[in-house]
């Protein structure tokens, strides 16, 4: 799932961050208030979803303003905290994306730095019905906007996503530290956006603290390596496969840094099972594999390996690996299993954190790039998403 951002590296241009589409009209204006977020709801217009798993580009529009008093406390020298406890149950489909804006320290033109990310996400759903939410973390620079309807002047510095194939709440822990910290300023704003992708009523819930404090020193650089690839059904996704023995390898070319940090999280997840999706997988299990490499001197094969959209062509698992150069670093491997119980049911959502912090920051040279590689294993139809962010000091 995804949500228009502004452009924080690319996979050879990253097309998909940039996606057009007709702009609805905006509902109602909000007004700005200082030290109070501001709800912003926003939804898209009517949209097959078979298209919209593919595109999946937010549209958003303001609904209405002014909730809950959530003034952070500062104090000079101090870090400070910044809570995002939100709960909005919907059966709408489209999936209606939801924005809060936070005013703190001086606004947009405050330097300052994230420390921690701590708290729980939840997905609840009250039938058997596939739904997801994607929740995201963006400041903005400059001037602090009443709305950033597209989210073209967002900087987003976190993503995770949640998935749920079945009639019960999937929920992620996320606690996150960064000893080198993210960058942002005083205008913040907390968005998710989600529901049910055909039918049913969910809940979606955050409970979130935001350790921060003001900084004058050089910002470090968050760098997206997300994606969403699905086997086992021909469409969806950014591309899809039904050959159980293929994989997709996605390349992001990095600017100069030190690789300090990754974080976020993966989702890999069956669907419902309905004639909406393709099959449930069958046998003694399923799974996925996510795995994370560093090529010095560029993409090589996985560069030329791209469609006219510029997403990944699926190609053997084996071949994928192949590619590698012998110079390659293996920066993170997350394998995901789901045993299938006997007589139970095989939906499921594998669902992890991922946070490696390197004690030796890998240097990364202008032009280096991040592979990341989605396999699978079993049969069946899944859905394999990544929201992973790389950090890079100077």
């Amino acid at each position: 799932m995804e949500i228009k951002q502004k452009k924080q590296g690319s996979p050879t241009e990253r097309p998909w961050l940039d996606v057009s589409g007709a702009m609805a009209q905006l509902i109602r204006m909000a007004v700005w208030r200082e030290a109070r977020p501001t709800l912003l709801i926003y939804g898209k217009e009517p949209m097959n979803p078979y298209r919209r798993m593919a595109v999946r580009a937010a549209i958003f529009f303001l609904l209405s303003a002014g909730m809950c008093d959530l003034r952070s406390q500062e104090n000079a020298g101090d870090p400070s905290v910044l809570h995002f406890r939100h709960s909005v149950t919907t059966s709408q489909t489209g999936f209606p994306q939801f924005l809060y804006m936070y005013h703190v320290l001086d606004g947009a033109k405050s330097a300052a730095e994230a420390r921690a990310l701590t708290g729980k996400i939840s997905l609840e759903n009250y039938s058997p019905n596939f739904s997801e939410v994607l929740w995201v973390l963006a400041y903005w620079e400059g001037t602090c906007p009443v709305n950033d309807q597209s989210l073209s002047g967002a900087n987003f510095i976190w993503s995770d996503i949640l998935k749920n194939p079945s009639q019960s709440v999937s929920e992620l822990r996320v606690d996150l530290h960064f000893p080198h910290p993210l960058p942002m300023t005083g205008c913040v704003g907390f968005v998710f956006g989600g529901g049910p992708l055909f039918a049913g009523e969910v809940t979606m819930s955050a409970d979130l603290s935001l350790t921060y404090e003001a900084s004058n020193s050089e910002a470090n650089t968050v760098i997206d390596l997300s994606g969403e690839y699905c086997f086992g059904q021909t469409w969806g996704c950014q591309n899809a496969t039904t050959d159980d023995r293929m994989g997709f390898g996605v390349p992001i070319m990095m600017p100069a840094g030190h690789l300090v940090e990754m974080f976020g999280n993966i989702s890999d997840s069956t669907f419902d099972g309905t004639q909406n999706f393709g099959p449930l997988p069958t046998g003694k299990a399923w799974g996925a594999l996510n795995d994370f490499y560093l090529l010095p001197g560029g993409c090589g094969k996985f560069g030329e390996n791209l469609n006219s959209q510029g997403f990944p062509n699926p190609v053997l698992l084996s071949t994928l690996y192949s590619w590698l150069p012998d110079n390659a670093l293996h920066l993170e491997s997350v394998p995901l299993t789901y045993e299938i119980p006997r007589g139970g049911t095989t939906k499921a959502a594998l669902q992890k954190p991922v946070e490696r912090i390197f004690p030796n920051p890998a240097t990364v040279n202008s032009g280096d790039c991040v592979v990341v590689i989605y396999g699978r294993k079993g049969d069946g139809a899944t859905d394999d998403e990544t929201q992973v962010k790389a950090l890079l000091s100077p």
